[in-house]
């Protein structure tokens, strides 16, 4: 994971240590659940500190899911690519030039100006497809 930024909150370094430790996505509600004991008990308190996080790039909110992981990428900006397995909620970082130039490409020949990019792809990681 990048550098952490020295300008955040008590709140957003609390959140972002946790995401960082975490082995899957958690949701708003389960960071609550986590840092109560540490004097974070507001909603708003954990959305906050999302927010400036994802700003910042340190964090990544998955829509699918409805959760957020911290960004393990060394990459100053970049758009994340997800792999989202469905049976127990792990969340690989997708890296790959390829597939980002692939995106800018089609976009270009769709005429297309890409204003934000979300890329998820669901189905069983190797363990869960191993398992089943």
């Amino acid at each position: 994971m990048r550098n952490k930024s020295p300008d955040i909150s008590p709140h957003s370094k609390k959140v972002l240590d946790l995401l960082s430790k975490s082995d899957k996505p958690l949701s708003a509600y389960d960071i609550l659940d986590k840092l109560r004991p540490t004097g974070i008990k507001a909603p708003p308190t954990v959305y906050r500190a999302l927010e400036a996080l994802i700003e910042r790039g340190l964090v990544h909110r998955i829509e699918s899911i409805n959760a957020f992981v911290a960004c393990h990428s060394e990459h100053k900006e970049h758009n994340a690519k997800f792999a989202v397995c469905r049976a127990c909620g792990t969340a690989t970082e997708i890296h790959d030039p390829r597939l980002t130039s692939f995106i800018s490409n089609l976009a270009k020949k769709l005429q297309f100006h890409i204003e934000r990019e979300v890329l998820e792809i669901s189905g069983l990681c190797n363990h869960c497809h191993t398992a089943a």
